[in-house]
């Protein structure tokens, strides 16, 4: 089981909202596909899976999130 967090795309950055989910709440995954995408007040990234599995959402899409906050669960 990996969980995944919210990663920290700069310095002064301390949240982000998650944009948009690639991958279906309970849908398979693969090492490096694309997960979800942040945007903050300077950048918009996309976040790659760390791992294969089957991915458990445990946030919201359009929601604001502080850096390290646990947003899908791998299993």
């Amino acid at each position: 089981m990996t969980e995944v967090r919210l990663p920290k795309p700069g310095d002064a950055i301390t949240e982000a909202e998650v944009t948009e989910f690639f991958v279906d709440n309970g849908a398979s995954v693969s090492e490096g596909d694309r997960l979800y995408s942040i945007a903050t007040d300077k950048a918009e990234m996309d976040i790659e899976a760390p791992s294969s599995g089957t991915v458990s959402w445990k946030v919201e899409e359009g929601g604001t999130y502080q850096v390290g906050t646990a947003v899908a669960v791998i299993s």
